[in-house]
């Protein structure tokens, strides 16, 4: 299978801005909500106070769970907030589904290292417009759905690629910070041990983007400000004009900051 980066470049000019690279192949599976149960108390009073409390937040009380999500119940939105990875996905499915009365698959992509049992996307099969957060870092941190789901709900997780498998998600390599802000001809010896296979891509001073840029092509002024495997042995390169091409939240590949975890 051959890369198609047409999906980064239409993230390029919307999400990724905020976020991160995502390139997600079409796909019509459920999406899986994990259920979150009330964990057992010693005391009745302390239980009736807590359900209280977290009935007037909007909250489920968290307790032990196959799914890595918190569901946050709200006025008119329900927030999926990923704070785990995923080790059972047939669990996940089955309290997710008993928590939202929809149902729900998680599905596995083959995905780079920094994103293996993470959850990426989520998407419907009907109408329901599921809105993603991303930290800092360039991982999915929520989702937001409304309150009335219409549709089956896919969760997508990444799983470790075969050998010459493409992956279906990609994020911004740690080797990023080696090689931030350098021009062509400075980054050039260090990608060639990185990878033989290498794609480019440019953003101008004018903030258009261009894919499959030759090397020669490159303005020998533009800057390297991100680097993504779409493979284990194919690169994304991307030089831009403007250091904060990607969007000025992102100093130095600050998705793979020291404070990322």
């Amino acid at each position: 299978m051959t890369h198609d980066i047409s999906d980064f470049e239409r993230q390029l000019g919307r999400e990724l801005r905020a976020a991160g690279y995502r390139r997600l192949q079409a796909r019509s599976p459920n999406l899986q909500i994990r259920r979150w149960r009330p964990a057992a108390l010693t005391a009745a009073v302390a239980a009736a106070t807590l359900v209280a409390v977290l009935a007037f937040v909007g909250l489920r009380p968290p307790a032990a769970t196959a799914h890595p999500f918190k569901v946050v119940y709200l006025q008119d939105e329900i927030r999926l907030d990923v704070i785990n990875v995923v080790e059972d996905p047939r669990s996940a499915e089955q309290e997710l589904r008993d928590e939202l009365g929809v149902d729900v698959t998680f599905v596995a992509l083959p995905a780079p290292p920094e994103l293996v049992d993470q959850v990426v996307s989520v998407s419907s099969t009907g109408t329901t417009d599921v809105q993603p957060v991303f930290g800092d870092d360039g991982r999915a941190e929520r989702f937001v759905l409304p309150r009335e789901i219409d549709g089956q709900l896919s969760i997508h997780y990444g799983r470790q690629a075969q050998s010459g498998e493409d992956y279906d998600v990609a994020i911004t390599s740690p080797v990023c910070h080696e090689l931030w802000a350098q021009a062509p001809w400075q980054a050039a010896a260090r990608l060639a041990e990185l990878s033989d296979s290498i794609r480019y891509n440019t953003v101008d001073s004018d903030y258009r983007h261009e894919s499959d840029v030759t090397p020669d092509d490159i303005d020998p002024g533009y800057r390297l400000v991100d680097i993504m495997f779409l493979s284990q042995d194919e690169l994304l390169v991307v030089y831009a004009a403007h250091l904060d091409a990607l969007g000025t939240s992102r100093p130095e590949c600050g998705w793979f900051s020291d404070s990322s975890g």
